[in-house]
This record gives structure tokens, C-alpha cells and sequence, in this order.
């Protein structure tokens, strides 16, 4: 069975939780440290997925398999852009082109935005390597603040919705 993408619903919280208790632990356990994946798994606990759950204007989707869900991704739409957050592939499907169709999907539902938005933490290099080979480019670093008493550095990157449509063609 193959995975299948479609819109976030409420009834994901449960599923959301554990790809995101899973992938931040392995990901920002790393790059941030101990003190920083501790903050934001307490604020996971605290808040469940409400924060990172689509909010107004904001349209989240994944991708499941027998149903699991195996990556998520919120982008919300404004003017000619598109911004990307909360992409996520649990660590045992990545390097399987599961967040190329992903964000394939994420690119077929943008209806008016002419660029991708993405901010990339500048101490994850597989993820910025993910976004380069997809066509992003980089346009700017900035501060960015996890959980409001955590700054990190991240690479903002962008592609045209059009090339991301192309490549994936």
C-alpha cells in the first residue's frame, strides 16, 4: 500500500504528536541540544499540536500509509507567497522520496502564491540539502523564535511554486 497525501483533520492530534515527539527528538535533539528538544517536547506536552495545528488562513496536510501518518506539512498563503512550516517526515520513511511527494503535494495545493517560503534551521544540513536539491535557493538568514525564549538561526529559502510544479511533473 502506498502513501497517500490529504488535508490534516482534529482527529490526527494523537497520530501528530508522536511523528512530531519522534522527528523533533531526532532532529532538533542534535542540532539544538538537550535543553531546547526538552523545552519543546514540554510545550508538546503542555499544548498538544494546537500550536503547530493550522490556524486561520492556514491549510495543513500529510501523508499516510494504512493509516499512519508518516509527514506533515502546514503552508499559508500570503500575496505571492506561500510560507512553509511544520514539514516533517518520521526518521524511518525519510531518504524513501516520501517528503518529495510531500512537497509535491504542497505545490499542487498552493492556488495563488508564486514563490515557496521555507525557513531551514542553519544546523540541519539534511534539510537544507532536501530543500536545495528540490530548488530552493537561499534569500536570507534570520533569528527565528522556538517557543518564545528560544532563538535559533535559520537559512530562509524560496522556489518558484511553478519550477516546484515542473520538477515534479
Amino acid at each position: 500500500m502506498h502513501h497517500y497525501f490529504r488535508p490534516i483533520t482534529p482527529d490526527d492530534s494523537a497520530d501528530l504528536e508522536k511523528l512530531w515527539r519522534t522527528s523533533w527528538t531526532l532532529t532538533y535533539g542534535l542540532s539544538l541540544g538537550p535543553d531546547a528538544l526538552s523545552k519543546m517536547l514540554k510545550d508538546l506536552d503542555d499544548n498538544g499540536v494546537a500550536s503547530m495545528l493550522p490556524g486561520t488562513g492556514e491549510r495543513g496536510y500529510c501523508m499516510v500509509r494504512k493509516d499512519e501518518i508518516s509527514g506533515t506539512a502546514v503552508i499559508i498563503e500570503r500575496g505571492d507567497t506561500a510560507y512553509l512550516w511544520g514539514m516533517y517526515v518520521h526518521p524511518q520513511q525519510q531518504r524513501k522520496g516520501l517528503g518529495s511527494l510531500l512537497l509535491k503535494g504542497v505545490a499542487k495545493a498552493i492556488t495563488d502564491a508564486q514563490k515557496v517560503e521555507i525557513r531551514v534551521l542553519g544546523s540541519s544540513p539534511q534539510a537544507l540539502a532536501f530543500y536545495q536539491k528540490h530548488g530552493f535557493v537561499e534569500s536570507g538568514r534570520e533569528a527565528v523564535d522556538l517557543l518564545g525564549t528560544l532563538t535559533a538561526e535559520a537559512i530562509v529559502m524560496s522556489a518558484y511554486v511553478e519550477n516546484l510544479r515542473t520538477r515534479f511533473a
